[in-house]
């Protein structure tokens, strides 16, 4: 019968056993799924993005499955550019990552964290995501990842003026880019170094892209298309008025051109000292035209109405950039976005400089800690060791006057005791004198009980030997009377046996000797002709225990081994047999018929089985 702790250990176990395979099968189908929608996800990233909507929340089991879903449900928002100010998305992402995630989870989850950021248009807290990511750099192998970090940094770094900054992010992206295979990526950050390039007035670094991104684009003339817009700007700051002339021609439809392009066109007029064009083109940007605020544009303005003679409105407007420009620095003084980076570094290198401190702390404690245990060990082995010494002679004055107490004591217990060993002998001979005399007389006491019991020995083994005697006769007399039909060997050699039998009665009984000397020289016939002696033995058995031979016979036991046996059953013990029948095979003859009988060859005696079967049968 189960008993109640185990039936409640059944029903505890079996729920939480059934909810871990259901969480299993969960994991298994929600990981496939999403396994699917990475491997679709820079292919396909609208299949993905539907795929990873599809799923269910309650098909995510685990805080892992929920975090891989997240974050690859924000790259599929951002692969489909789809911008979130919400943390609800990525949450789980940045709950788990941040803290179990590997190099490449933590570097996506910070990427993603600053893409959110800058959507909600808090550029400092997006730096800080993205320097936390690039602490990932060369530990991540997501290479895509990293690269498009580098140049979302450099957004923000350019937002600030940091063109030095900007430039490094931007080269360092196109390495990655290019190592896999991602020329376009590549070229677009070229085409950002060039514009930073033409920004900062730096002629080598732009020279040094333009005749990298020529060789690419000499490869794949589509990409071109990353460089067209810089090539003007290019020739405006680096290039004299022929050059200008010659890129203008290009343009078939001036008209036609986008506002950006519009105010690179009216800055080159103006460069090439055509006022009316350059003049007309500003204008032809639309009022409500974003582009029209552009720090670019409001710089490019006052030198165009200067060159047209136009100087109050050109004041007017240098005035309006000045305003704007100023505005800009507020702005980002105001968000600390210059100092970002610093601050960064300044808190790393603090908690490096806390960590080496509470390194040292720890150490200093440490040994402080081993120092106090080794001072305390040897002023405790002092102490011990000076106890000890104090002890030891304090032990060795008692233990004089001990010796010194124990030697008079000694003196007169030596004489006290050659008293007594003086009496004792005096005593010692007396008594064995007396044990002497009442040994012998114990021992005339013995002799004769045992002489007693011999007798009797005698006397009862003589009685039980005339029985065993008489009851063998009558039993061979009664075989004889009764069974007419017995074969004549067998029956001579019961008539043998009773004559031989009544002889040995009637010198047990009479104790006359006469009687036994035809018993005597049957014994020797059958003494000396040791296989007649055995047949006839097995024939009176065959007689007398006919069960008992059919028993041997039935086990199939040889003729010999039956006459071995009946040795045996006679009352000769093994020893006594093998010297009798004076065989080399003696031993394994008794093996043989061991196994036969079924008999055990180290805890069963062959004769006192023999003699409990012939009871028993």
């Amino acid at each position: 019968m189960i008993k109640l702790p185990k039936l409640l250990t059944i029903f505890i176990i079996l729920p939480v056993f059934l909810l871990t395979i259901n969480c299993c099968d969960h994991h298994s189908i929600a990981w496939d799924k999403m396994n699917k929608a990475e491997e679709m996800m820079n292919t396909h990233p609208d299949s993905a993005l539907s795929i990873l909507n599809s799923m269910q929340s309650n098909s995510l089991c685990s805080s892992k499955e929920k975090a891989r879903h997240a974050l690859l449900l924000s790259m599929a928002l951002d692969k489909n550019y789809i911008d979130t100010t919400s943390f609800e998305v990525l949450q789980p992402a940045i709950d788990y990552y941040l803290l179990k995630g590997n190099a490449d989870e933590k570097l996506r989850t910070y990427y993603y964290q600053g893409r959110i950021y800058q959507n909600r248009e808090n550029n400092d807290s997006a730096m800080q995501s993205f320097m936390h990511g690039r602490e990932y750099y060369g530990q991540a192998s997501d290479s895509l990842m990293m690269a498009n970090l580098l140049v979302a940094q450099g957004t923000i770094l350019y937002s600030t003026y940091k063109f030095k900054d900007y430039i490094q992010n931007n080269l360092e992206a196109a390495k990655l880019y290019k190592a896999i295979g991602r020329l376009d990526y590549e070229m677009s950050c070229f085409a950002n170094v060039l514009d930073a390039g033409i920004i900062t007035n730096d002629k080598h670094l732009t020279d040094s892209i333009l005749s990298v991104a020529g060789l690419r684009v000499s490869e794949n003339e589509e990409l071109s298309s990353f460089l067209s817009p810089y090539i003007l700007s290019y020739a405006v700051n680096f290039g004299d008025d022929k050059d200008v002339i010659e890129i203008l021609h290009q343009y078939d439809s001036i008209e036609n051109a986008d506002d950006v392009t519009k105010i690179d066109l009216a800055e080159a007029f103006c460069k090439i000292g055509d006022s009316y064009n350059a003049l007309r083109i500003l204008n032809s940007i639309p009022a409500d035209s974003e582009h029209k605020t552009s720090l670019k544009y409001l710089a490019i303005k006052p030198n165009v109405l200067e060159l047209n003679g136009d100087f109050k409105d050109a004041l007017n407007a240098y005035r309006d950039f000045s305003v704007t420009l100023n505005s800009m620095h507020q702005n980002i003084f105001s968000h600390d976005l210059l100092f970002a980076k610093e601050r960064y570094e300044m808190e790393k290198s603090n908690l490096l400089k806390i960590q080496e401190r509470d390194k040292i702390i720890w150490l200093s404690l440490c040994m402080i800690f081993v120092l106090l245990i080794i001072v305390g060990y040897i002023f405790y082995h002092y102490r011990l060791r000076k106890a000890k010494n104090l002890l030891d002679e304090q032990e060795y004055t008692r233990l004089q006057l001990e010796q010194e107490n124990l030697k008079r004591e000694n003196e007169n217990l030596e004489l006290r005791n050659h008293q007594a060993e003086l009496e004792k002998q005096n005593l010692k001979q007396t008594n064995e004198k007396l044990e002497l005399e009442r040994h012998n007389a114990v021992l005339e006491k013995q002799t004769v009980e045992l002489e007693c019991e011999r007798q009797s020995l005698i006397a009862e083994n003589l009685r039980l030997k005339i029985e065993q005697l008489e009851n063998e006769s009558a039993s061979l007399k009664d075989i004889l009377e009764k069974r007419k039909d017995l074969a004549k060997p067998i029956e001579d050699a019961i008539k043998i046996r009773i004559e031989m039998l009544n002889g040995l009665l009637a010198t047990q009984i009479t104790e006359n000797e006469s009687y036994a000397k035809p018993y005597g020289a049957w014994r020797d016939k059958l003494i000396q002709d040791k296989d007649e002696f055995m047949n006839t033995t097995r024939l009176a058995f065959k007689a007398s225990h006919p069960r008992f031979i059919e028993y041997l016979e039935d086990h199939g036991l040889t003729q010999s081994e039956i006459n071995y046996i009946c040795l045996y059953a006679i009352g000769l013990r093994g020893k006594e047999a093998g010297e009798y029948i004076q065989l080399k095979r003696h031993y394994h003859i008794s093996s043989d018929i061991r196994k036969k009988l079924g008999i055990d060859e180290h805890q069963t005696n062959i004769g006192i089985y023999v003699r409990k079967l012939m009871k028993k049968l």
